[in-house]
C-alpha cells in the first residue's frame, strides 16, 4: 500500500538519528515520542511545547531532526524554523501539523523547512520513515501537499525563462548534477570534498536563484530545462 507523502529518498540510514519533537500537545508529545523510542535509529534529543523554549534549547543539542508543529502557544513553529535556520544551525525541519492551507505550507518551507506533513494522513512508522529521508536528503510531504508544490512550481516556472540557470555558479550546478542522479546532500558533500553545511548553503543559493522553496522543485526544475 503506497504512503500518503512523496520525498525524493535516495538511500537508507544506519545510523543513529537525533530527533526532537516541538509540539503544545502533550499527549500528542507522549505518544509520538514513545512511538519513535522504540526505533533502534533513533534516539528522541528533547521534547518542548512552546516556541521559545524550542529555540533555545534546540541551538544548544543541536539534533538532526525537528518534527514541529507550526500553532504554538507563543511564537509559531515558522518562526521557529527561522530563527534557528538564520543562525547556520544544520538541524533540519520537518514540520507535522493539522495545517494543510497554501499560506502555512509555504511560509513553512520559505522559511526553511524541507518537508511538510499532515497530521492524521500519516502513521507513525511513515513519520519514523520521513525522519531518514530527511536525512537522506529527500523533502518528505503529504502526498496532497506534494501536489500542490508541483502544481504551484509548474506554474511558476512557466513564466519564468529558462535562462535562470544562467545565475547559477559551476558549483551551483554541478551539485544540481548530482542532487538529479540521486545522491543526497551528505553524499554531494563527500564526492566534493566540501562541508555538508556548504553544500546546505549553495541549495538555499540555488533556490533563491531558481525562485523554489524546495528541494524537489530544485530537481523538477533542472530536469526540464
Amino acid at each position: 500500500m503506497p504512503t500518503p507523502y512523496t520525498s525524493t529518498k535516495v538511500e537508507s540510514v544506519q545510523r543513529t538519528v537525533d530527533v526532537a519533537i516541538v509540539e503544545d500537545n502533550k499527549r500528542y508529545v507522549n505518544e509520538l515520542s514513545l512511538l519513535l523510542s522504540n526505533s533502534p535509529n533513533i534516539k528522541i534529543n528533547g521534547c518542548y511545547t512552546s516556541g521559545s523554549e524550542a529555540v533555545e534549547q534546540i541551538r544548544k543539542k543541536k539534533p538532526d531532526v525537528v518534527l514541529i508543529d507550526i500553532g504554538l502557544p507563543d511564537i509559531s513553529g515558522v518562526e521557529v524554523i527561522k530563527q534557528i535556520s538564520n543562525n547556520g544551525c544544520s538541524t533540519e525541519f520537518l514540520v507535522l501539523t493539522v495545517y494543510d492551507d497554501d499560506k502555512h505550507l509555504f511560509e513553512a518551507l520559505q522559511a526553511g523547512a524541507v518537508g511538510y506533513i499532515v497530521k492524521g494522513t500519516t502513521s507513525p512508522e511513515e513519520i519514523e520513515a520521513a525522519i531518514f529521508d530527511v536525512i537522506d536528503g529527500g523533502a518528505p510531504m503529504s502526498r496532497d501537499i506534494a501536489k500542490r508544490v508541483i502544481e504551484t512550481f509548474r506554474v511558476n516556472s512557466s513564466s519564468q525563462p529558462k535562462t535562470k540557470f544562467d545565475d547559477l555558479t559551476k558549483r551551483e550546478l554541478q551539485i544540481l548534477e548530482y542532487i538529479s542522479h540521486g545522491y543526497n546532500t551528505r553524499k554531494v558533500a563527500e564526492e566534493l570534498y566540501i562541508s555538508y553545511e556548504t553544500v546546505r548553503t549553495h541549495l538555499k543559493n540555488i533556490y533563491q536563484k531558481l525562485h523554489v522553496h524546495t528541494l524537489v522543485e530544485a530537481i523538477l526544475l533542472f530536469k526540464s530545462r
